[in-house]
């Protein structure tokens, strides 16, 4: 059975699919944006100097700081002493999430960066960089 709209019902339909297009575009337009800026923040941070000699050093005197308990290359986790950890700004804890990431994935042969950053104490995750992207605790 045929069912009659009227002009203002009609003109009511075509808001309403006006409407949820224009929301589904601007969605759209945001995630886009998201991705593109967790892109652009990552790389900000990823400065570390194309030879991964000086890497070990770097670690071994972020152990030496007290900051580093344990860095295991293979997992692509950093075991760390909170304490020290929260002494250091949000900017410090990306760019070194950033640039040990880089550094496993270089050493494991992996496209994506990957990195855990675990509390010694509590062993919650104090940051990380990952398939959600830039995490900083």
């Amino acid at each position: 059975m045929l069912k009659i709209r009227t002009i203002d019902q009609a003109n009511a339909e075509d808001r309403r699919q006006r409407i949820v297009m224009v929301l589904l575009f601007s969605v759209g337009i945001l995630g886009m944006s998201y991705l593109v800026y967790d892109y652009i923040r990552i790389m900000n941070y990823a400065v570390m100097s194309e030879d991964l000699d000086r890497v070990d050093p770097f670690i071994k005197q972020l152990k030496a700081e007290g900051l580093v308990h344990s860095f295991d290359i293979p997992s692509a986790q950093m075991i760390v002493h909170e304490e020290a950890w929260n002494g250091k700004s949000k900017g410090e804890k990306a760019g070194m999430i950033t640039q040990l990431a880089r550094y496993c994935a270089e050493k494991n042969n992996q496209e994506r960066w990957t990195l855990t950053v675990l509390a010694k104490s509590s062993g919650a995750q104090l940051g990380g960089l990952g398939r959600n992207g830039l995490k900083v605790n």
